[in-house]
């Protein structure tokens, strides 16, 4: 059985094979926004990204790995691949900077 500890370990240790999660190099981009709209434009980017990403981003990434095909909710989840990865920074940026600016 694994144990929160063990969790914690291997969230900071991430493996190709494992979750996405927005990280620092997220934070950093949609961070730099803050210079450009202030704090607060800056932090909605922040949240607006993340809920989106999870919501919207991720499972088209997934779908699109899967060939397009309905994901089984039995069978594990497709791994991403690197031009995934880095597919999901870019659209988690822009939306940060996006909804940055019209928070602003």
């Amino acid at each position: 059985m694994r144990t929160f500890f063990s969790q914690t370990i291997a969230a900071t240790r991430p493996t190709a094979d494992g979750a996405w999660f927005p990280g620092l190099p997220h934070v950093l981009a949609a961070g730099a926004s803050w210079l450009v709209f202030g704090g607060a434009a800056c932090a909605a980017g922040l949240l607006m990204a993340s809920f989106v990403s999870f919501v919207v981003w991720l499972p088209l990434v997934a779908l699109a790995l899967n060939n397009g095909a309905p994901l089984d909710p039995e069978a594990a989840s497709p791994a991403l691949t690197p031009n995934a990865k880095r597919a999901l920074f870019v659209l988690w940026t822009a939306t940060a900077w996006l909804v940055a600016a019209i928070a602003r």
